[in-house]
């Protein structure tokens, strides 16, 4: 076969791996949202393949960034008497690349998020606990942000954010830090009513419900007078 006619087979052959990927990614997203309406069907929920209204519900990354942003695959119900809305974020980017002939390009690059947000019925302080790493630990303590508490094993774990010192400190109780140092992945953040636990990447059913039960455990680990000063009893 001349050379010709082997680039052509080539190039043919990698069109065809792209139309398959393309092809296959389709009946995969399709699968998913056909599974997140049997499962809303099955337990009483709501479910819409897109809801933008989420998008900006919320404060703090990855809410916010980029551009073309949108709410895939909400659903909405009640998780043990609580109400949640779960929901893929996405956003995208613009990557600029320089060859070494001085070409730039530009490619848009999507980015997303599963999201869980369960409503506290309360409006709290906007606390976020996140696992701790050399760089956010060591830029909390320049910045003052990162709020140390009494367990040094707990402050070595996770970067802790919040206006208020005193809520962080109550809510954090020993109990409540004991069990976070048994889920050692469990990142969450209270925007105003609701809990939210946000992870990189789409979450499958099992995700999302283990998710769902993490918000409810931790809700249900605020201490009495925390909730009557929210509630303003």
């Amino acid at each position: 076969m001349a050379f010709g006619g082997m680039i052509f087979v080539l190039f043919g052959g990698f069109l065809l791996l792209v139309v398959a990927i393309g092809v296959l990614g389709i009946l995969s997203a399709k699968k998913r949202r056909e599974a997140f309406q049997a499962l809303a069907a099955q337990r009483g929920w709501a479910y819409a393949e897109r809801d933008d209204r989420w998008v900006d519900a919320f404060d703090g990354a990855p809410f916010g960034l980029g551009h073309n942003r949108r709410a895939d695959n909400v659903i909405q119900g009640r998780w043990s008497d609580r109400t949640f809305v779960a929901f893929d974020y996405v956003y995208y980017t613009t990557e600029t690349s320089t060859d070494a002939e001085g070409h730039t390009t530009h490619r848009e690059v999507s980015h997303t998020y599963g999201v869980v947000a369960v409503d506290a019925g309360a409006s709290f302080p906007a606390l976020e606990v996140t696992p701790e790493g050399f760089f956010t630990r060591m830029i909390g303590r320049l910045t003052n942000r990162d709020i140390e508490l009494e367990s040094e094993d707990f402050n070595r774990a996770f970067t802790v954010t919040c206006p208020d010192r005193k809520f962080a400190s109550d809510v954090l109780h020993p109990r409540m830090m004991e069990f976070l140092l048994a889920h050692r992945e469990a990142a969450f953040r209270f925007d105003r009513r609701h809990v939210l636990v946000v992870r990189p990447g789409q979450a499958d059913i099992p995700e999302i419900e283990a998710r769902l039960t993490l918000a409810d455990q931790l809700l249900d680990q605020v201490p009495e007078f925390v909730w009557r000063e929210a509630r303003g009893a």
